[in-house]
C-alpha cells in the first residue's frame, strides 16, 4: 500500500508515543510482629521437675520443651503466694512498689505489660483459674479479654483442661493482630486435683494418706502447735509428694498437648512462649506445707523457660540469678517493643536479653522477695548471691525479730543458719535490705483492699485462702 506525502506529515505532527510507566518497587514488608504466650504454672516448684535434675518423670512435655526454650537454673520469685508474685511477673515491680500483699486491688497507675502490649496494637487476653489472680483484684487491666470461672466449690477450681481450651478459643479468634495471651493453671496447687491414677505413678514405698489441709497439716500451721510436726511420718510425706507429683504429671501432658499444638499450628516460627511458675510449694521441708508464710528455697525458686521465636538458642541454660520482675522488660525487648530510654528496664526488673548473647546485666540493688500478711507472715529476704538474708518480723510458728543467713552455694536447701557464725556479713547485708525497703516503700504505688464477700471468703478459705485458712496461697 503506498502512502501520500499528507498521510506522512500527519505522522510525523503526531505526539510520540509515552515512555513506559516506570513503577517503583514495594518497599519490604516489615517483620511480622511476635507473639507472646506466657503460662503460669502455679505452686510449681522448681526441684519437681526432670530438666532441673529431679529423678521422678514428672515432667516429660516440658522437659522436651525445654531444649527449644532458654532455661534459667537461679530464677527467684518475689513472694511465697499467687497474687503479690503474679502482679510481680505481669509489671516488673517489687511487692513493696506495687503494693498487692493481701487481697488489695491494683492500682490503675501500675503499668502492667498487658498495657504496654495493647498500646502497641496486641490483641490481649487472660485466663485464670485462681481467685487470686481474677479481675476482682485488678489483673484485667490492658486485657481485651479474660476468662475466669470460680466454682462453687473453690476446692474443685477450674481444670487445666478447661482452661487450656478457652486458651485455643482465644488463639482462634485471629483478627490478623499479634497477640499476648496469659493463662494461670492452677491443679498444682492444692489440694494436687489429678486422675488417681497420676497419684499412683509416684508412690514408693508403703503410704498414710496425707490429703490437703488434713488436721494434722492444719494443727502445725492454722494453730500453731509445733510439738505435731514431730506426728509427722515418711509414710506421710510419701503420700504428699504422690499427690503433688502426679498433679505437676497431669498439669504437664495437658500442656505439652497446648504448646505442641500451638507450635504446629504457625506458633513455631512467630511466638515467644513462657513457662513460669508463680512461687513453689512446702512439702514439710522446714517443718510446714503449702506457702505464703515464710520464704525459703522451696517456695522462691521458680522455673523459667522463655522459648524465643523460631527455637533460638533453645536448650542454653542460664545460671546468673534473676527474679520474676524482670520478665516484662525481657519480654518486650524480645518483641522489639522496649524504648530505648528504659535503658533496658521495667518497673523493677531489667532485660535479660544480653544474657542469652553470652553478656551481662547490671543491676542497681539486690534482689529481694516479701511476704506482707496480717496474720501468717511478715517476711522479707534479700539475695545477695550466693547468700539470702531472711528478716522474719512474725511468722505462722510464732517466731518474732529473727534474721537468717544462708549460702546457696553450700547450703541450696537452707537448713544451715550462718547468721550467728558470721555477724559482721549479717549486719551489711541488713543494711543493704534496710536501703532497698526504704527506696521501694517510697516508691510505692496506693493499691486498695478488697473486702471479701461471705461467698468469696467461703471459696477461698476452701484453698487455704482467707478466713481461717490464712497461712496457704
Amino acid at each position: 500500500m503506498t502512502t501520500s506525502a499528507g498521510d506522512a506529515r500527519v505522522r510525523q505532527d503526531a505526539a510520540p508515543p509515552a515512555p513506559p510507566t516506570v513503577v517503583p518497587p514495594e518497599p519490604p514488608a516489615p517483620p511480622a510482629r511476635k507473639n507472646l504466650i506466657v503460662v503460669v504454672i502455679d505452686t510449681l516448684r522448681r526441684d519437681h521437675l526432670g530438666l532441673y535434675g529431679y529423678g521422678r518423670p514428672t515432667s516429660p512435655a516440658l522437659d522436651a520443651f525445654a531444649k527449644e526454650a532458654v532455661v534459667f537454673d537461679r530464677c527467684m520469685s518475689t513472694s511465697s503466694w499467687t497474687e503479690p508474685a503474679t502482679v510481680s511477673l505481669l509489671s516488673g515491680l517489687y511487692p513493696p512498689r506495687h503494693g498487692c500483699h493481701e487481697y488489695d486491688v491494683l492500682s490503675p497507675d501500675v503499668e502492667m505489660l498487658a498495657e504496654t502490649l495493647h498500646d502497641a496494637g496486641y490483641r490481649t487476653g487472660g485466663v485464670s483459674g485462681n481467685p487470686n489472680a481474677s479481675p476482682i483484684l485488678g489483673f484485667g487491666q490492658g486485657l481485651d479479654s479474660f476468662y475466669f470461672a470460680g466454682n462453687e466449690v473453690a476446692r474443685e477450681y477450674v481444670d487445666a483442661h478447661k482452661l487450656l481450651n478457652e486458651a485455643r478459643k482465644f488463639l482462634a479468634a485471629d483478627d490478623g493482630r499479634p497477640f499476648f495471651l496469659w493463662i494461670q493453671l492452677m491443679n498444682v496447687h492444692g489440694p494436687y486435683r489429678a486422675p488417681p491414677e497420676y497419684r499412683n505413678r509416684f508412690i514408693d514405698g508403703s503410704i498414710i494418706e496425707f490429703k490437703f489441709q488434713n488436721k494434722l497439716w492444719t494443727d502445725i500451721l492454722r494453730h500453731g502447735r509445733l510439738e505435731r510436726r514431730a506426728d509427722v511420718r515418711p509414710e506421710h510425706l510419701r503420700d504428699l509428694a504422690a499427690r503433688y507429683d502426679g498433679a505437676i504429671a497431669y498439669t504437664d501432658e495437658l500442656l505439652g498437648k497446648f504448646l505442641r499444638g500451638r507450635l504446629a499450628a504457625g506458633g513455631a516460627a512467630n511466638d515467644v512462649m513462657v513457662v513460669v511458675a508463680d512461687h513453689g510449694e512446702e512439702l514439710f521441708d522446714h517443718g510446714g506445707f503449702g506457702h505464703g508464710v515464710t520464704l525459703h528455697q522451696e517456695l522462691l525458686d521458680v522455673p523459667l523457660l522463655i522459648r524465643r521465636a523460631g527455637g533460638e538458642g533453645g536448650g542454653a541454660r542460664i545460671s546468673a540469678p534473676v527474679s520474676l520482675v524482670d520478665l516484662p522488660a525481657t519480654l518486650l525487648d524480645l518483641l522489639g517493643l522496649l524504648p530505648a530510654e528504659r535503658g533496658g528496664r521495667f518497673g523493677d526488673g531489667t532485660t535479660l536479653v544480653p544474657l542469652f548473647h553470652g553478656g551481662t546485666i547490671e543491676r542497681d540493688a539486690p534482689l529481694v522477695a516479701q511476704v506482707n500478711r496480717a496474720k501468717q507472715g511478715r517476711i522479707f529476704l534479700l539475695q545477695q548471691w550466693p547468700l539470702r538474708l531472711v528478716e522474719t518480723d512474725l511468722d505462722y510458728a510464732g517466731r518474732a525479730g529473727v534474721v537468717e543467713l544462708f549460702d546457696l552455694e553450700q547450703d541450696p536447701h537452707e537448713q544451715h543458719d550462718l547468721a550467728s557464725a558470721d555477724p559482721e556479713r549479717t549486719e551489711k547485708l541488713r543494711a543493704a535490705l534496710r536501703r532497698q525497703r526504704k527506696a521501694l516503700e517510697a516508691a510505692a504505688f496506693s493499691a486498695s483492699k478488697h473486702v471479701l464477700s461471705d461467698a468469696e471468703r467461703k471459696k477461698l478459705d476452701a484453698l487455704g485462702y482467707g478466713g481461717e485458712a490464712e497461712q496457704d496461697r
